[in-house]
């Protein structure tokens, strides 16, 4: 697996495509958008994250970085971002390479 993460409208997406197309991988874009989801149905992230792991480890995730501004005043605004810092831990820990992009540049990161 490999995560590509970076801010909102940064080009992750299109870098994602870039790098899967040379590798022969697929996209799972918008990754922060399922963890919600998961949040809001109640389900274990972590659970959901090694299922996927061990299921689809030819992948390419993408996924907004949503941690380096203000604190959110709501609590379940704050579970959210505690989450997603948690699921791109957890992801960065366990793939092959992980790519930070800014003003569409990827970065490798490890």
């Amino acid at each position: 697996m490999i995560l590509v993460v970076g801010g909102a409208f940064q080009g992750k997406k299109e870098f994602a495509r870039e790098l899967a197309a040379e590798k022969k991988l697929q996209v799972v874009n918008y990754f922060h958008h399922q963890i919600q989801k998961l949040l809001e149905d109640g389900e274990d992230v972590r659970d959901y994250i090694q299922n996927l792991l061990e299921k689809t480890p030819n992948v390419v995730i993408v996924m907004d970085e949503v941690g380096a501004g203000v604190v959110p005043v709501e609590r379940s605004d704050r579970e959210y971002r505690e989450t997603i810092g948690l699921a791109g831990q957890l992801l960065a820990k366990e793939a092959r390479e992980v790519y930070r992009v800014v003003c569409g540049i990827g970065v490798r990161i490890k």
